[in-house]
């Protein structure tokens, strides 16, 4: 059976740290995340697409071969594979990513 999820609920939830994360939802090997964007997350890039969706505040992503993007409230971007990038937020955000679920170590794989 299949849960009630709220944004509302899991920004409650969520820790400070920067880019700390909870599942909204998934389906099939996709799940949506909220994450608390703030500060700087280094330059990376992933195998998959991955999208962002601004719920609060505002992110710029960089990228390395290509200009910025700043993404406010009720905006997305979808950041293509092996587009090197960072994100960051000065003020904070809250940020719906729609990603490959496989992108986010599993808790008993951080031990």
């Amino acid at each position: 059976m299949s849960r009630k999820t709220s944004v509302a609920e899991l920004k409650k939830l969520l820790s400070d740290l920067p880019y700390s994360h909870l599942e909204l939802g998934a389906i099939n090997d996709h799940a949506a995340y909220v994450m608390n964007f703030k500060g700087v997350h280094p330059m990376h890039s992933h195998a998959r697409d991955e999208m962002y969706f601004v719920l609060e505040g505002k992110i710029t992503i960089r990228f390395k071969n290509a200009p910025a993007e700043t993404l406010r409230k009720g905006e997305s971007m979808t950041v293509p594979a092996y587009m090197t990038h960072s994100s960051e937020s000065t003020d904070g955000a809250l940020v719906l990513m729609i990603k490959p679920k496989d992108m986010f170590p599993k808790p008993q794989d951080l031990e």
